[in-house]
C-alpha cells in the first residue's frame, strides 16, 4: 500500500495548508500521515531521506512510500525574508538536495518589501532556476510567490485563521498535486511524468517564461567579476578564470547565508571551476585586531585564534584546533597547506556538523583572509569517487539515490513541543476570542513581525522575534500581548525566556521598537503610546508534574496537560474580561514521530 508521509516544522503549516492540497489529490482512503521532522538525520534510516537531511532541514518535505520503500517527492521551504542575493542563494542547497533525491524544490517566496534602506544586492529570484536549468538540467525548482497585502508592501497576505499560511497559490497547488499524482500512479519514472504534466499548467506556463528570460550562471559569474571595492576586505566573490571564490563571514549561526552560497556555487560550477571559501579575518565588528588589516604572518596567527573564538558555536572543538595548529609552522602569506590528512583523520566526524561537512566536501580550500594562507584539499578523494563528474560523485556517497525502507515512526501521545504550544493559544485562546494575530513565530519559522531594538548598527543589528505579537479586539484597556512559549515544562529554561520578554513592560527602547513593528504592520497609528503591554508565558505538563513555580510579573500562564486538554490563568483583570473560556480539549490531529529501530 502507498501512503503519503508529511514531515513538518509547523503544525499549521503542515495541517491547514499542505495536507488539505494532498487530500484533495488522492482518494479518501489513501493514509496520509503527519510526521514531525526530524533535527538530525541520524534519526533516520540511511538513504535518501537521511541523505537529504544532511545538507537541508526543510520546513515540509513529502515522501511516497511504495512496496516497502521511501522516496522523496517535494521539499518546502516557506520564506519571509526580503528578496536579496543573498537571501535567494542562502537556501538553495534545498535544491541542491531535491536534485540530487530526484523530487522537486518548492520554495514559497514572500514579496515583501523591506521598511529600511538597508540590504544586500539586488537580484532577480528567477535566475536561479534559471542557473540550474542550464547548468545541471534540473526543471524541478519552483518558486511560489507569496504577495503581500494591497495597501501594504511590508506585510505579506496571510490566512486570517491561520497566520503562517498564505493564501491559496496556484502553481504550489499545481506542483504538489502533479507530484502526488504521478507518484500515486507509479513510482517509476514519476518525477518525469508529473513535469510533463506540470507544464501544461497555466500558472507553470507563467512562472518557465519569467525563469527563461532571466539572466544565467554566465551574467550572474560576471557580475560577480566585474563588482570593485576599494577595500579588498570588502569584496563578497572574487572571479577569475577558472576559480571563483565567496567570502565567509563567520562559522557560527551555522555559517548562514555563506553555507547556501558555497553549496550553490560549488554544485553548479564545479565541473569547470575550482571552489575556495575566503574566511574572513577583518571584521567591522569586534576587537581592535580583529578590526585592523592584515599585513604579517604573526598578525594572522593572533587573528585566526580570536575569530575561530568568536564562531566557536559553529565548529567542532578538534577542527579549531588544528586550524590554529597547522599555520604554526607558515613563514609567508602566501603559502599553501595541505588539509587532506586531517579531514582523512577526522572522516566519521564530517557528516556531523553542517558546517564542516560544506567545507569539507564541497570546497577545494579556503583562504584566510583575502591576502593570506591557502588551506587545500582534495574533495574528490574525500568523496572516495573516481567519477568525474562532481555531483554524481556526492551522490553516491552521501546516498542520494539510495530509496531505503521508511523509518518506524510511533503516534505522539503524552507530550507536547514549543511549535504545538504556540498552536494551541494561538487557536484555543486568541483567535477565538478576537484576538488579531500580528506575527506568529512557530520554531523555525520566524514570523513577520521582527522586532528592531538597535536600528543605529543597520542590517547588523539583531531581531528579536517574540512567539506571539498580538491586538486585543477594539475597545479593550489592553495595547498588545507578547507570549512566550516552551515545549514541556523546565523551569530555567522558561525563566531565562520569560526574563526577556518581561524587558518590554520596563524598557524604553524596546518599547519603540514594538511600537515601530506594530506601526509598519499598519495595525496601529504612529501616535500609538504602549502603555499596557500583557505578557504571557506558555508550556505544557503531565499530570503528575510537581511544581509550585509562580511566575513573577507575568500576566498570564497558558498550560496544555497531557497532551490532550488546555487550561489558562489570567491574572490581570483586562485581560480575563476577554477570555470567555478558560479550558478544553486541544483536540491535536494524529501526529507521528520517528521511532528508528524502536528508539526514541
Amino acid at each position: 500500500m502507498k501512503t503519503i508521509r508529511i514531515y513538518y516544522e509547523s503544525l499549521e503549516q503542515a495541517e491547514h495548508y499542505i495536507k488539505p492540497i494532498v487530500k484533495k489529490t488522492v482518494n479518501n482512503d489513501f493514509e496520509i500521515i503527519l510526521c514531525k521532522r526530524p533535527k538530525k538525520n541520524t534519526e533516520l534510516n540511511d538513504g535518501a531521506i537521511s541523505a537529504i537531511l544532511t545538507m537541508v532541514t526543510p520546513d515540509v518535505l513529502i515522501t511516497g512510500t511504495s512496496y516497502g520503500k521511501e522516496y522523496p517527492l517535494v521539499l518546502i521551504e516557506f520564506s519571509e525574508a526580503v528578496s536579496t542575493e543573498d537571501h535567494e542563494l542562502q537556501r538553495t542547497y534545498g535544491a541542491v538536495a531535491a536534485y540530487l533525491s530526484g523530487a522537486y524544490y518548492l520554495k514559497l517566496s514572500g514579496e515583501k518589501q523591506s521598511e529600511k534602506e538597508f540590504g544586500g544586492a539586488k537580484y532577480n529570484p528567477y535566475s536561479t532556476p534559471k542557473i540550474f536549468i542550464d547548468e545541471v538540467n534540473y526543471e524541478g525548482y519552483v518558486i511560489a510567490f507569496w504577495e503581500t497585502q494591497k495597501d501594504n508592501q511590508f506585510t505579506l497576505k496571510r490566512d486570517p485563521r491561520y497566520p503562517s499560511c498564505p493564501p491559496v497559490i496556484e502553481i504550489l497547488t499545481a506542483t504538489l498535486q502533479s507530484a502526488i499524482r504521478a507518484f500515486v500512479k507509479s513510482d517509476k519514472d514519476w518525477f518525469v511524468k508529473s513535469l510533463n504534466e506540470l507544464k501544461k499548467e497555466e500558472s507553470y506556463k507563467k512562472y518557465r517564461a519569467n525563469v527563461d528570460k532571466a539572466d544565467g550562471a554566465k551574467e550572474l559569474l560576471n557580475t560577480w567579476k566585474n563588482r570593485r571595492d576599494t577595500n579588498l576586505n570588502k569584496v563578497r566573490y572574487f572571479v577569475k578564470d577558472k576559480f571563483v571564490a565567496a567570502k565567509i563571514n563567520r562559522f557560527s549561526h551555522a555559517m548562514d547565508p555563506d553555507r547556501g552560497i558555497l553549496i550553490f556555487i560549488s554544485s553548479l560550477f564545479s565541473q569547470k571551476m575550482s571552489v575556495f571559501g575566503i574566511y574572513a579575518l577583518v571584521r567591522p565588528h569586534g576587537s581592535y585586531l580583529v578590526k585592523k588589516d592584515m599585513t604579517s604572518v604573526d598578525t594572522m596567527r593572533k587573528k585566526l585564534k580570536i575569530v575561530l573564538e568568536m564562531d566557536r558555536q559553529g565548529l567542532p572543538n578538534w577542527l579549531i584546533e588544528e586550524l590554529n595548529k597547522v599555520i604554526k609552522s607558515v613563514k609567508y602569506l602566501d603559502e599553501q597547506i595541505n588539509f587532506q590528512p586531517i579531514w582523512e583523520k577526522y572522516k566519521n566526524e564530517l557528516l556531523k556538523n553542517k558546517v564542516v561537512m560544506t567545507l569539507a566536501y564541497f570546497l577545494d580550500g579556503i583562504y584566510l583572509n583575502h591576502n593570506g594562507v591557502c588551506i587545500k584539499w582534495d574533495k574528490r578523494a574525500l568523496l572516495n569517487s573516481n567519477n568525474g563528474n562532481f555531483l554524481e560523485a556526492l551522490s553516491e556517497n552521501f546516498g542520494f539515490s539510495n530509496y531505503t525502507s521508511p523509518t518506524n515512526i510511533t503516534e505522539v501521545v503524552d507530550e507536547v513541543d514549543e511549535d504545538e504550544i504556540t498552536y494551541s493559544i494561538v487557536h484555543k485562546v486568541l483567535i477565538p476570542n478576537g484576538f488579531k494575530i500580528v506575527s506568529v513565530s512557530y520554531p523555525g519559522s520566524q514570523g513577520g513581525g521582527a522586532i528592531l531594538p538597535k536600528p543605529e548598527l543597520g542590517k547588523a543589528q539583531p531581531r528579536e522575534y517574540p512567539d506571539i505579537i498580538a491586538l486585543p479586539p477594539k475597545n479593550s484597556k489592553i495595547d498588545v500581548v507578547l507570549n512566550e512559549s516552551k515545549g514541556m515544562f523546565v523551569q530555567k529554561a522558561i525563566e531565562a525566556d520569560l526574563e526577556k520578554i518581561l524587558r518590554y513592560k520596563v524598557v524604553n527602547k524596546l518599547k519603540e521598537a514594538l511600537k515601530e513593528t506594530l506601526f509598519v504592520a499598519q495595525v496601529i497609528d504612529k501616535n500609538k503610546e504602549l502603555k499596557n503591554i500583557v505578557i504571557g508565558v506558555s508550556f505544557g505538563v503531565k499530570d503528575n508534574t510537581q511544581t509550585t513555580w509562580k511566575a513573577d510579573k507575568v500576566d498570564f500562564i497558558f498550560r496544555v496537560i497531557n497532551r490532550k486538554q488546555w487550561a489558562i490563568g489570567i491574572f490581570k483583570q483586562s485581560m480575563k474580561d476577554l477570555i470567555g473560556k478558560i479550558e478544553g480539549k486541544t483536540d491535536f490531529p494524529k501526529i507521528y514521530k520517528l521511532f528508528k529501530n524502536g528508539l526514541l
